[in-house]
């Protein structure tokens, strides 16, 4: 399987630290450059639908946000432009475990239909794991609950990568909450019983650049749209909740048959 790394050109500390940290657990990458939020034309900024996310904060998506969506989309053009059936894709600043390459062969070795497989995993209090299968030894693939976020690492079907781009020409959420909601993008979504990626604390976000001077929407404030948020925020959080068993049934059976 191949892995690709998305990289921003003006972040090349980041390329050098995870060249050293891949080449040293023996696994092979290729960079895509990642979209600049510094960069963007008129044409990205539109790609996110700020009527939509009125009805769920007061803050549109940053620049950099929009960035970090267009590349990921860009990661899936490449899985589905290339003819394969699967990706490995990861962000710039991560740690990795020497079971990396050995999880990402088990994985493409398995037979197993999937939409996405997180490599990383965020161990939130409360966080819920089902394990559906096993994968070698004590590594399990398992359906992962609504806590999950974040977006690291992942394996990236054609299946995936096709419904996924199709469905957010435009977009509203960031993109690591608009790929784990289950509940709404139909995606078979799964994760790792043992994380093969992390997030390492001592580099930081280029996300986090902007998000705290951020400006909100003019107006935010306005009765009507506090309502649409409390109204939108509550009946997701249902969703959510309702949703979780089926869809780890559904899960558990799809990996007995």
């Amino acid at each position: 399987m191949r892995l690709l790394l998305i990289n921003l050109e003006r972040a090349p500390e980041r390329l050098a630290a995870m060249t050293t940290r891949l080449d040293a657990v023996g696994q092979s990458f290729t960079v895509l450059r990642a979209t600049d939020g510094r960069c963007l034309t008129q044409t990205d900024r539109a790609r996110a639908d700020g009527w939509k996310r009125r009805w769920i904060t007061e803050y549109p998506l940053t620049d950099n946000e929009i960035g970090c969506y267009l590349s990921h989309l860009g990661a899936m053009q490449e899985l589905l432009n290339s003819g394969e059936k699967m990706l490995a894709v990861l962000e710039d600043d991560l740690t990795v475990t020497p079971e990396l390459p050995h999880v990402l062969r088990a994985i493409e070795a398995s037979g197993i239909a999937f939409s996405m497989i997180d490599l990383h995993r965020n161990f939130k209090p409360g966080e819920v794991f089902v394990p559906c299968s096993e994968l070698f030894g004590n590594c399990q693939i398992g359906r992962i609950g609504y806590t999950h976020m974040n977006n690291f690492g992942y394996v990236v079907s054609r299946q995936g990568a096709f419904r996924f781009i199709a469905a957010h020409r435009r977009f509203v959420h960031a993109v690591d909450k608009a790929m784990h909601r289950y509940w709404a993008n139909g995606l078979e979504l799964y994760g790792l019983s043992h994380p093969v990626v992390s997030n390492d604390p001592a580099t930081a976000s280029m996300i986090d650049e902007t998000r705290a001077t951020r400006p909100r929407f003019p107006d935010a404030d306005a009765l009507h749209w506090r309502l649409a948020r409390m109204l939108s925020r509550g009946t997701d959080s249902i969703r959510k909740r309702l949703c979780f068993p089926f869809y780890a049934h559904r899960g558990r059976r799809q990996r007995a048959t």
